[in-house]
């Protein structure tokens, strides 16, 4: 299952553009490269939600006061591939192997990387581990599909690393959430401020999904007024709320602010002096 979901992924570069934007760009969290560069996230009514451009977390941390339960941290491997490497290639072998390990992987924005990473390069290949595992396990998991140190043919160098994501559920009570999930969807209300969510068609109410960079609380707000309008009612008649009330979440106001991108973090893999084969951005190995 996780080979075939990697296989879908395409290059996880950011944005609908031709060219990816480089970090000082401050591109739009959440952002989809064209044809299906992160997942399509089906909704249960059989639609792929694959939406363009997203959000304004940029490459600092935007101002939030939706965290706890509602801010996860995510373990990511991103993929430098080599000059002319097959990139599906790349994919499959890290589906491959995820799939032998028996961890599920998603797509997820290359913008939940620090700006010194993006700086470096916005990766065409990026994966999230589920909640829970740890930076350890996101090496292994390097290890198998791209060999200790990142050796395999085609691979600059691989990135691993714990990043923030803000892990959001928008719920509105609709006569007909079939209706308002394609009037949303034709207005570009979410794509505007998303890129990527998932629909959930309840009876009596439409669930949007959020898992990405994080948002500010003025973009979130945009979110309910967007969904809100589309229903014909108020910002405050979408409630909010984690997507899963498991597990342990994080309080924004005790983490340490965002590497700058003029800090030398590259991550670049030097054979002979970078023993490692894996760029770990932090110190936070929980991957909690």
């Amino acid at each position: 299952m996780a080979a075939a979901l990697l296989l879908a992924l395409g290059g996880c570069t950011a944005g609908t553009q031709e060219e990816p934007p480089t970090a000082t760009a401050a591109a739009p969290a959440g952002t989809q490269a064209p044809a299906g560069a992160e997942p399509s996230l089906t909704a249960p009514a059989g639609r792929a939600v694959d939406l363009e451009a997203g959000t304004d977390a940029g490459n600092g941390r935007p101002d939030s006061s939706h965290d706890g339960l509602m801010v996860r941290r995510r373990i990511v491997v991103a993929v430098h591939p080599s000059a002319g490497a097959d990139v599906d290639a790349l994919r499959e072998r890290l589906g491959q192997a995820a799939q032998a390990a028996g961890i599920e992987l998603s797509g997820i924005s290359p913008m939940v990387l620090e700006a010194p990473v993006l700086d470096h390069l916005v990766p065409e290949l990026i994966a999230a581990l589920p909640p829970g595992h740890t930076r350890e396990e996101g090496e292994q998991l390097a290890d198998r599909a791209f060999g200790k140190d990142g050796a395999a043919a085609g691979v600059e160098h691989v990135h691993v690393a714990s990043v923030l994501v803000h892990d959001l559920q928008f719920t509105i009570a609709s006569a007909d959430p079939a209706a308002l999930a394609a009037a949303i969807e034709a207005e570009g209300i979410l794509s505007d401020a998303l890129g990527s969510y998932e629909e959930s068609l309840d009876a009596g109410a439409l669930t949007i999904g959020y898992t990405g960079p994080l948002l500010s609380d003025a973009l979130v707000e945009s979110v309910r007024d967007g969904m809100a309008r589309g229903a014909g009612g108020r910002p405050a008649d979408v409630e909010l709320g984690p997507r899963s009330t498991a597990g342990q979440g994080v309080d924004l106001s005790q983490e340490p602010a965002p590497a700058d991108s003029g800090a030398d973090d590259s991550g670049h893999h030097t054979p002979g002096t970078d023993d490692s084969g894996h760029h770990t951005p932090g110190t936070d190995d929980s991957g909690d």
